[in-house]
C-alpha cells in the first residue's frame, strides 16, 4: 500500500510470499503514477476509494484482503446500471462475463513497461524478477494477446513520422535517404502538399510495409536490413539477437528525427559532464580522453544534421 510524507521517501508494502504485515521497501513513483493518483484525489479525496476500507471513521485505511470480489461487485453494478442480460455493458468473452482480477491490471502495466525503451530493465527491477527473461515472460510477447495493439502502435509511429517529415523536419541518420524516399514516394501518390494530409486510412494503408523493419529506438529508429547492419557482426560473436540500438549511430539503417533531437541533446549534456568532473578530478588517460571527446563530437554533429537547413530533406 503506497505511502508518502514530506520528510520521508515513499514506500511500498510486499506481500507476496510473506506474511500480510509484508514487508517495507524503498519504491519511488513513476511520475505517471502521481499524476494517476492526483485525478484520482480530484474525483474523489477518500482513500478508501483509492486503497482500501477503514474499520472505523478515525481510523487509518487498510488494504482490502477480497479486492477481487469488490472487482467483481463493481463490474456487476455496472452491468445493472448500464446494460441487460443480453447485452452486458462490460465485455464478454464467448457469451460469458469477462471475470476482472488485480492480476490482469497487473499483466497489463507490465507490458506497456516493456514496450518502453530499456522497459525490460527498468520492469524487472520494479517487479523484483531475478532475471529479465523472467520479466519479459510476465509481461508477455506477440503470442500474449497484444499483437494486434502493437502492431497498430509501431504504425502510428511511423504515420508521425511521415507527418513529421512532411511539416518539414529535418532528418538524420544512414536511413534518411531511403525512408524519406519512402515518403516522398507516397506524398506524391496521395497528393499530399508539405504540411496536408489528404486521405489518411490510404496513407496508413501505403505506410504499413515500414513497420515490417522499424525498431524505434531512444537516440534514432533502426529500419533493420541485416545485409547492412552494423551490430550483426558483433552479435554473432556474443550471441545477443539484433538490432542492438547501442551500436546505430554510424548504422546505414538508422534514421533519426525530431523526436530524437532532445534525446540526443540529453546524451551530449550528460557526455559532457562527465567529462567535466573526470578531469577535474585527474587527467584523463589518452584513450579516454580521447573516446569521450570523440564521442561528444559525434553528438554534435548528429544534433547538428537535425537543426542545419538544408539537411534531410
Amino acid at each position: 500500500m503506497p505511502t508518502a510524507s514530506p520528510s520521508r521517501s515513499p514506500r511500498t508494502r510486499s506481500i507476496r510470499h510473506r506474511p500480510r504485515s509484508g514487508l517495507l521497501r524503498p519504491a519511488p513513483p513513476l511520475d505517471v503514477v502521481r499524476e494517476a493518483i492526483d485525478v484520482l484525489l480530484e474525483i474523489n479525496d477518500d482513500p478508501t476509494h483509492l486503497f482500501g476500507y477503514r474499520l472505523w471513521p478515525s481510523s487509518p485505511p487498510h488494504l482490502p484482503t477480497k479486492i477481487n470480489e469488490r472487482l467483481a461487485a463493481f463490474q456487476d453494478h455496472l452491468n445493472e446500471l448500464f446494460g441487460t442480460p443480453e447485452a452486458p455493458y462490460t465485455p464478454a468473452d464467448g457469451g460469458q462475463l469477462w471475470d476482472f482480477t488485480t492480476r490482469q491490471f497487473r499483466r497489463t502495466l507490465a507490458w506497456h513497461i516493456a514496450h518502453q525503451p530499456f522497459g525490460v530493465v527498468a520492469g524487472a527491477r520494479q517487479y523484483h524478477h531475478a532475471k529479465l527473461a523472467m520479466f519479459e515472460g510476465y509481461a508477455g510477447t506477440s503470442a500474449s494477446g497484444f499483437a494486434a495493439e502493437e502492431a497498430v502502435a509501431v504504425l502510428d509511429y511511423v504515420e508521425d513520422l511521415y507527418r513529421d517529415w512532411n511539416d518539414g523536419a529535418r532528418t538524420g541518420g544512414g536511413a534518411a535517404r531511403r525512408i524519406d524516399g519512402e515518403f516522398e514516394r507516397v506524398r506524391r501518390e496521395l497528393g499530399d502538399l508539405p504540411g496536408i494530409v489528404s486521405d489518411e486510412s490510404r496513407l496508413r494503408t501505403m505506410l504499413a510495409h515500414l513497420t515490417k523493419t522499424l525498431h524505434p529506438g531512444v537516440l534514432n529508429d533502426c529500419f533493420f536490413n541485416a545485409s547492412t547492419a552494423v551490430c550483426v557482426k558483433r552479435a554473432t560473436v556474443v550471441g545477443r539477437p539484433v538490432p542492438q540500438h547501442n551500436m546505430c549511430l554510424r548504422c546505414p539503417n538508422a534514421r533519426r528525427s525530431s523526436v530524437h533531437r532532445p534525446r540526443l541533446v540529453a546524451a551530449r549534456d550528460q557526455a559532457q559532464h562527465l567529462y567535466t568532473i573526470t578531469t577535474k578530478a585527474a587527467p584523463l588517460p589518452q584513450l579516454q580522453h580521447l573516446a569521450l571527446t570523440e564521442h561528444l563530437d559525434e553528438l554534435d554533429q548528429l544534433i547538428a544534421e537535425l537543426d542545419t537547413p538544408g539537411s534531410g530533406q
